[in-house]
């Protein structure tokens, strides 16, 4: 049995509780959050030992692997003391908001012998790595320009997304998603060109970058946090070649649709699929700490999309492009 502490009992705290569930061999068997009764009805669930201090967990508890879902500005301290207890790192996703940060993160993982991966999970949608599959297979014939949405309304269930100091705002903690898959399939890039407009004075942001990558393609890439109340999460991709397209949207391709059963509303929905794109990252992480395997997103690969991500707010700040050099480790 793989043994997991969570860090962190919240909307993705418990979307990795879900997840979990799918994979055989695996077990929440402590839980950690300041908020006792988040921690008691998440831990209760899967029989687990809450505690209200990561430290007091790591001292006490047995287990394989820290699963952190801690807002942004907390993951390096909550890494670095896994990592320090000889535990296995999985972290949400974006790896840190600095590149100091995300950079100590990696340096503690591996001066302790321990995996790291980032829950960048788009990498493990069916749909994305189909359209990734036809790119690096040469189907689409010379690429083009790639176009990416990722929007809705403003996450509510979590007041600190309001903070940009926290979370980064939608650039860092939404089309943070779309960089790092862009980056994956496109290599690196070269230029970013962004602008963040608020819907309102000091309001839900609407973004738009354009990433110029040293191959020359292009993406555009929209993500919004500036939807009204009670819109729909819309997600979409479109990848232009010379010899063909691929689209993939959210609310128009979905082959398989699920009605009734035990789905509940949250901040993060469920996948109909046998396995969840949640279920898939992390029984990959699993499977690179039991066999020792260097896993697909690495704090490498995270440090890599976060530098775009900081290039896109800078860009939006000087309102100016921003040249990226060695962005791809």
């Amino acid at each position: 049995m793989f043994r997991i502490g969570l860090v962190g009992a919240g909307t993705m705290g418990n979307t990795h509780s879900r997840a979990y569930r799918q994979i055989e061999d695996a077990a929440i068997v402590a839980v950690c959050d300041i908020d006792e009764g988040k921690a008691n009805k998440l831990a209760a669930s899967w029989n687990a030992a809450v505690y209200s201090s990561l430290e007091e967990m790591l001292k006490n508890g047995d287990f394989d692997a820290v699963d952190i879902c801690l807002p942004t500005d907390l993951h390096r301290e909550a890494a670095e003391l896994a990592a320090a207890y000889g535990k296995h790192v999985f972290c949400e996703k974006p790896i840190a908001l600095t590149e100091e940060d995300a950079s100590a993160i990696i340096a503690a993982c591996k001066k302790a012998g321990v995996k790291l991966m980032v829950g960048h999970v788009v990498r493990f949608f069916p749909e994305y790595r189909s359209a990734r599959d036809q790119v690096r297979s040469g189907r689409l014939g010379n690429l083009g320009v790639v176009r990416t949405v990722r929007s809705g309304a403003f996450p509510l269930w979590s007041e600190w997304f309001k903070d940009d100091s926290r979370s980064g705002g939608p650039l860092l903690d939404l089309a943070i998603h779309d960089f790092d898959y862009l980056q994956w399939t496109f290599g690196p890039v070269k230029r970013v060109f962004s602008r963040v407009l608020p819907v309102q004075p000091d309001g839900p942001a609407h973004t738009l970058t354009v990433l110029r990558f040293e191959s020359g393609v292009m993406a555009h890439v929209e993500a919004s946090w500036g939807y009204p109340q009670g819109s729909p999460f819309l997600t979409s991709i479109e990848i232009t070649g010379s010899k063909g397209m691929v689209q993939f949207d959210k609310d128009k391709s979905n082959s398989i649709v699920q009605y009734g059963g035990s789905q509940k509303p949250s901040g993060v929905p469920d996948s109909p699929l046998a396995k969840s794109p949640y279920a898939l990252e992390l029984e990959h992480f699993i499977d690179c700490v039991k066999n020792n395997k260097e896993p697909l997103t690495s704090g490498e690969e995270a440090l890599a999309s976060l530098r775009i991500g900081l290039a896109a707010r800078r860009s939006a700040e000087t309102k100016q492009p921003v040249e990226l050099e060695g962005v791809h480790q």
